[in-house]
């Protein structure tokens, strides 16, 4: 055999083992590749919010200037953010982006859209800015097609915590929103910290066709003056999450929270159908000047559910207050012409989200000491008969755990970890039969 069949002859006996690392390093590419979307990682990095303030959280996506270069969003939560808001008194809007989503036959899309910027340094100044998103749904043809929406729930006047938008498209067919994909438009609106980069959390949810229910469960608005009190079991405070996507499931029950000026707490409660949410908060302990709290309800698309909240001022002399949904949740509520009654349309989690407001630029110092509450949540009546399990739309992913990995905006799910970890493991089986490989190569060389 000549040298030069001998030579290729050795280099086809290394092919195998080299092919072997080439294959591994693929798969672990291909591996690491599910794990992109899982990271929070915008093109540009907002500043970033203090501990005790909402923190936007999920994996990331760089929405486009235009439908056509739009990426496809599928149902869960995802994360972008928005470089401009409004640059003049003249102007209500900045930076807008576009994104698509696939929707078959009967569908709808449901789509929300969170915005928080850092708390104001020194407390809210005497002259405020507005922060909000506008969200809308739009046809291949640029036409509008959503069916309703709210925009803006939170303190939007002055750009306070979290401030979510909420829209629902109309029904795909050939005499409502034509087509195979619907296109969300969501636009930055305000002038609130305009030349600051700030996060945006987007939750998209398909719903399927035939959705729905009979009448509504009720035809009066029930008054609540909220849940009875009940002690809670323990009287340390309660950890509660930053975001919708960390906010922990909680129980019927009463848990302590403390907050300071700009802290938002966020907890998720299970209510099905035929079940009325209920709750009530009592200051324990406060200083003189505390401000004001906050208390809203959202459903599992962050669509805003009525139970008498809103923000109230902390007296001595009032310390509790309270309210509840205004209807066992049904599917029918959602044709009621009361507003509060279609509020409560969809069964499975609903997050509750108490906010301490940030207080005024001039306010004593005094007032900033942490305040005490009892949150108590109550769950009234048994599940319907006929109540479905969880929730009734397709919700992809739309909570991340705690954690290190959770504080970098990967999702740590078990299902990520195990493509974490089989990455891992493939890229160093790669990288050793690499070697592996160039080691029998010069071996069979001598």
């Amino acid at each position: 055999m000549s040298r030069t069949a001998r030579d290729r002859g050795r280099r086809d006996a290394s092919v195998p083992v080299s092919g072997m690392a080439v294959l591994m390093f693929v798969a672990a590419l291909v591996l690491w590749g599910g794990l992109t979307a899982a990271w929070a990682e915008p093109t540009q990095e907002p500043a970033a919010a203090p501990d005790h303030a909402y923190q936007a959280i999920g994996p990331a996506v760089v929405g486009a200037g235009s439908q056509a270069q739009a990426p496809l969003l599928l149902p869960g939560i995802h994360l972008d953010t928005f470089a401009l808001g409004a640059q003049s008194d003249e102007e209500d809007s900045g930076t807008t982006k576009y994104y698509r989503v696939a929707v078959a036959n009967g569908q709808r899309v449901h789509a929300a859209a969170t915005i928080a910027a850092p708390p104001y340094v020194d407390g809210v100044p005497g002259s405020t800015d507005e922060l909000g998103l506008g969200v809308t749904f739009l046809t291949a043809g640029g036409d509008a097609c959503e069916d309703s929406g709210i925009d803006d729930v939170g303190q939007w006047q002055t750009g306070d915590g979290p401030i979510t938008s909420s829209v629902v498209s109309g029904v795909m067919s050939f005499d409502g929103c034509p087509g195979e994909e619907l296109f969300l438009r969501v636009t930055r609106t305000g002038s609130r910290a305009n030349d600051s980069p700030l996060p945006v959390e987007i939750q998209i949810a398909i719903e399927p066709a035939g959705v729905g229910g009979g009448s509504p469960a009720v035809t009066e608005e029930v008054e609540d003056a909220g849940a009875a009190p009940v002690p809670p079991t323990q009287d340390e405070p309660f950890e509660a999450g930053r975001s919708f996507a960390t906010a922990p499931e909680v129980a019927p029950g009463s848990y302590v929270l403390e907050l300071v000026p700009g802290e938002a707490d966020l907890v998720r409660i299970p209510v099905q159908e035929g079940q009325r949410l209920r709750w009530r908060v009592e200051v324990t302990s406060q200083p003189e000047g505390a401000g004001e709290l906050a208390l809203g309800v959202s459903n599992a698309v962050r669509e805003q559910v009525t139970v008498g909240g809103g923000s109230w001022r902390m007296t001595s002399d009032d310390r509790v207050a309270g309210g509840g949904m205004t209807t066992p949740v049904d599917r029918g509520n959602r044709s009621s012409e009361l507003s509060s009654v279609a509020s409560a349309w969809l069964p499975g989690m609903h997050t509750v989200t108490l906010q301490r407001l940030q207080r005024a630029a001039d306010a004593e110092p005094a007032g900033d000491e942490p305040v005490t509450v009892v949150l108590t949540l109550e769950v009234e009546g048994d599940p319907a008969e006929n109540a479905p399990e969880g929730s009734v739309l397709e919700l992809g992913e739309t909570t991340l755990e705690h954690g290190p990995l959770a504080a970098l905006g990967i999702e740590t799910s078990w299902g990520r970890l195990a493509l974490f970890a089989g990455a891992g493991v493939l890229t160093v089986l790669g990288l050793l039969s690499g070697i592996a490989g160039v080691l029998v190569l010069r071996l069979r060389r001598r």
